[in-house]
């Protein structure tokens, strides 16, 4: 993973390197290259050291952005150093500009160097205004560097922040269902263990179905699973409670046809489902517990109506379990999914929405 991430690394620095040269490129070499075809006495095309000036705005522009600004600002005393340093580097490139313009490009005839001596001040006015038109240009060609440079650190760090977040979101989530897993075990094994005097057989049928369960709660790490397999999972939940409670006592409607394939975050259904048969008056066998899937208007609608006994104090929050299924929800699917739990008299509604559209 981490010769993967140092090849990415490099990558990108390459990528980043070979955008800037296009664009310094566009800015000095471009101008000097069309100049040369539309000036009538340029006709003839510029030769190939004159382009060594722009090479030294490009020389410029790179030194600022990959050793000077990165090494000053932003440190102590650090606007100052980066000023000095920009002073010398200012100093040198008109050095440079002016030698590469008198020998290269523009080499003055003998005619030209006679007039110099014999009117040095129109020369040294003339020399004076390439120098302050070099130095505009190097200073841009700085500002320019500077603003890359700030512009890549802020990109940078954004990308770094949105991996944190996502690091944060995976891990949270992770912990979510860590949290789930134990205390839905726990449910089950109190339902077997209520089983096994009662009826052996049963009890045998009940941890096969607990195997089962299982095996998708331990096994199934996808981000998405198909609403079929969400919906199976929760039937064999159900089937296992009807063991203990007896088929009568549960009401269920579970109708996704023509949506099997719609793909959902795995283990929702489960936190209402399990709170209705946990929380559930089941000590009376005139109660029913309801529950319901069903397909509308773009959504996927788990409700769960169950009643309990007047003496229980109820947490119209749902508790520990509802909670964490409300963070997993909004961590998933942020706006496109709600959970609303409803407490009237006796009788407790929890329906959970989730628009896959």
């Amino acid at each position: 993973m981490n010769l993967i991430d140092e090849e990415t690394k490099r990558g990108a620095g390459l990528t980043k390197f070979i955008s800037h040269l296009i664009v310094i490129s566009m800015l000095f070499l471009l101008p000097e290259f069309i100049m040369s075809y539309t000036v009538p006495h340029r006709s003839d095309g510029i030769p190939w050291f004159f382009y060594l000036k722009s090479a030294v705005f490009i020389f410029v522009f790179y030194i600022n952005y990959y050793f000077i600004i990165g090494h000053t600002l932003g440190r102590r005393s650090g606007l100052w150093r980066f000023i000095a340093y920009n002073l010398l580097v200012l100093a040198a490139a008109i050095v440079i500009s002016q030698f590469i313009w008198d020998c290269f490009a523009h080499a003055p005839s003998p005619e030209q160097l006679a007039k110099r001596v014999a009117n040095p001040s129109k020369y040294r006015l003339r020399l004076l205004t390439y120098i302050l038109r070099d130095a505009v240009m190097i200073v841009l060609t700085v500002a320019l560097a500077v603003a890359l440079w700030f512009t890549d650190r802020w990109l940078a760090l954004e990308r770094r922040r949105k991996d944190l977040v996502a690091e944060r979101r995976e891990s949270e989530l992770k912990n979510l269902k860590s949290q789930l897993n134990p205390h839905f075990l726990f449910n089950t094994l109190n339902s077997i263990y209520a089983l096994i005097e009662v009826s052996p057989d049963e009890a045998r049928d009940a941890v096969h179905r607990l195997s089962q369960l299982l095996r998708y709660v331990l096994y199934e790490d996808r981000d998405k699973v198909a609403l079929s397999r969400e919906v199976e999972f929760v039937r064999n939940y159900i089937s296992l409670m009807e063991l203990r409670l007896g088929s009568d006592r549960v009401e269920t409607d579970i109708d996704i046809a023509g949506h099997e394939d719609i793909m959902i975050a795995p283990l929702l259904f489960i936190v209402p489902v399990e709170n209705a048969f946990k929380h559930g008056n089941t000590a009376d066998r005139n109660d029913k517990i309801s529950i319901t899937v069903k397909i509308a208007d773009g959504s996927v609608e788990c409700r769960t109506v169950n009643r309990f006994r007047a003496d229980t104090v109820v947490d119209k929050g749902g508790g520990i379990g509802i909670a964490n299924l409300r963070r997993r929800l909004h961590l998933i699917y942020g706006d496109r999914a709600s959970l609303s739990t409803v407490v009237c008299g006796d009788t407790y509604t929890a329906a959970l929405t989730i628009n896959y559209a």
